[in-house]
This record gives C-alpha cells, sequence and structure tokens, in this order.
C-alpha cells in the first residue's frame, strides 16, 4: 500500500463523508504507526489536496470534498 491509498484508508476508518472535518493528526499518529515517513504522508494529502479529494483547512484540519 502506498501513502495515498493509506491516507484514504485512514479517512474511510474514521468513516467521513464530504462535508465532514477531521483532525491531520488524526491520521498522522496512525500513518506513522504503519512505517510511513512523514515527508510521504504530507506528499500523499497534498496530492489528494490537487485531486480535490481533500482540502486542508486551518487548525491542521481536513476537510472531506468527495466520497472517499
Amino acid at each position: 500500500m502506498d501513502a495515498v491509498e493509506a491516507v484514504i484508508e485512514c479517512l474511510r476508518k474514521l468513516d467521513l463523508k464530504p462535508g465532514d472535518n477531521v483532525s491531520i493528526y488524526a491520521i498522522g499518529a496512525p500513518l506513522i504507526d504503519m512505517g510511513f515517513d512523514p515527508e510521504a504522508i504530507i506528499d500523499a494529502v497534498c496530492l489528494l489536496e490537487a485531486q480535490k479529494v481533500i482540502q486542508l483547512i486551518p487548525g491542521n484540519q481536513i476537510s472531506i470534498l468527495k466520497p472517499l
């Protein structure tokens, strides 16, 4: 599993829907525990934001824009 797939899987486990917000720390810690490098996690989050799947919002939050 690559970092992008892992980020999506973590968000799915939280049962998030479009319009929901979640702290980036809610996915960061589990991904680190799975062995992902922080830089890979950031790259994956940025890629998902560029694809308009999520949006980074103030307060270290992620907003879900599309169904996961």
